[in-house]
């Protein structure tokens, strides 16, 4: 580090902030920078994920292509979308939220990763279920197959939002 910035984590009316101080060569402060530290998962964030999800897969849950897809896509294909899409999505929060901040925020990390899917998958099968078809009693297996292959770009949709601060 520099000796010309100082770099500190503070909490700033509720939430976490790096705060950057610079100082000219007297070592007086001249500046400082103040940005958002995104690693703690609030309620703002979890309907930003929510929105985010719910406007990438509203318009995907009404269109029969994916329904159809759903019961003639293979196990392994869809499995597969599902394991990108984990990887990518893990990927992104990581570097977007975490990369130089890991070290004491793995349990956020993991928790972001994790609602991140389960607020997606709700927002799927919330908007499925009121249009009725999301067929968990009759065909379980095509139900959770149109859940993964709206997640896909939903999970896209959902990281991006939370993203914005």
């Amino acid at each position: 580090m520099s000796d010309n910035l100082k770099t500190e984590i503070q909490r700033i009316n509720g939430y976490l902030k790096e705060v950057v101080t610079f100082f000219d060569a007297t070592g007086k402060p001249i500046s400082q920078v103040i940005n958002p530290l995104m690693v703690e998962l609030r309620p703002r964030d979890i309907l930003q994920i929510f929105v985010g999800a719910f406007l990438v897969a509203t318009p995907l849950c009404f269109t029969e292509e994916v329904w159809n897809l759903s019961i003639s896509l293979q196990n392994r294909n869809v499995y597969a979308l599902g394991a990108v899409s984990y990887i990518v999505v893990a990927l992104y929060i990581y570097f977007n939220f975490y990369k130089d901040k890991i070290k004491g925020h793995i349990m956020e990390f993991t928790k972001r990763t994790f609602a991140t899917y389960l607020i997606t998958a709700s927002s799927i099968v919330l908007v499925l279920a009121l249009i009725d078809k999301f067929p968990i009693q009759t065909t379980p297996y095509i139900a959770l197959k149109r859940v993964i292959i709206i997640g896909f770009p939903a999970l896209f949709g959902a990281v991006i939002s939370d993203s914005f601060k």
